[in-house]
């Protein structure tokens, strides 16, 4: 069975307006499949629905949602009734930096629904429609950070290993009904979310990758593995971080994190005293 006819016809990607949702959603127009496209921008889904329809020749439904938004899920299901959706990417997300003990709750909150909650809602909601079809697949977004805690990124870390543990689960579960589940765990790629990080990535022991690299290497290892992450040195460093205790790698990014912080940032990110 080709990509087309087992994850076809139609795919759903969340946060595709930018990134490495636009990356993903372009490469699985490549390969033959409709998309649904989700972000909050009404204009930029527009400009790339005309874009991927010109050079694929596929149908792109856009969606202006609000991820965040607590309606979020149903609103995703009931403008999708109709349509049968082969391949779920919940690829949305968002980061918070700085000390956790002087963050703001509401930016925990929304974090938590956008990198957590609704990833797992969508994921539930689509599951049963895969499995009653007996074929398809659901992309989760992971993240290098997500396995080990990183101190500054406290919350955003502990989604990411969520989302690691409940893809890697998922897929053991699934496969079984002929749907399949890899979760992609990017290390640092060329997006506006790192472009905006109030940190010198030069001081951190990552290169970086271009959304369209990461978007291709996670849609070839759908089907064939729980996780991956795009890149020799991440790897190396994932190996690594198994293998060590886990305080270890812990406090080493903790270190490698608050050294990175540009210094005209660090009161507006909460960083606490040298």
């Amino acid at each position: 069975m080709n990509f087309k006819d087992k994850y076809g016809p139609w795919a759903l990607v969340t946060g595709a307006s930018g990134g490495i949702g636009y990356a993903l959603a372009d490469e699985l127009a490549s390969l033959g499949l409709n998309v649904v496209t989700i972000a909050r921008s009404a204009e930029a889904l527009t400009a790339q629905k005309q874009e991927i329809e010109a050079k694929y020749g596929v149908k792109v439904n856009p969606l202006a949602l609000d991820v965040a938004a607590p309606s979020f899920p149903a609103e995703v299901l009931q403008a999708t009734a109709g349509l049968d959706i082969g391949l779920v990417v919940p690829n949305a997300g968002t980061i918070e930096v700085g000390d956790f003990a002087k963050s703001d709750a509401a930016a925990n909150k929304r974090l938590i629904a956008v990198n957590v909650e609704h990833p797992v809602m969508l994921a539930n909601a689509f599951a049963s429609r895969l499995v009653a079809r007996g074929r398809g697949g659901i992309v989760l977004l992971s993240s290098t950070f997500g396995y080990q805690g990183v101190p500054y990124l406290a919350n955003y870390a502990a989604g990411k290993a969520f989302i690691l543990a409940f893809g890697e689960a998922l897929h053991v579960e699934l496969k079984r009904f002929g749907v399949d589940v890899t979760v992609l765990s990017p290390g640092l790629t060329r997006t506006s979310m790192s472009e905006g990080l109030p940190l010198d990535l030069g001081k951190l022991p990552i290169r970086s990758e271009s959304a369209a690299a990461v978007a291709r290497f996670g849609v070839s290892r759908l089907g064939r593995t729980a996780s991956a992450a795009p890149g020799i040195l991440n790897n190396i460093f994932i190996f690594f971080n198994r293998l060590s205790p886990r305080i270890l790698p812990v406090a080493l990014f903790g270190f490698l994190v608050r050294r990175a912080f540009r210094p005209d940032a660090r009161g507006s990110l909460l960083i606490g005293p040298q």
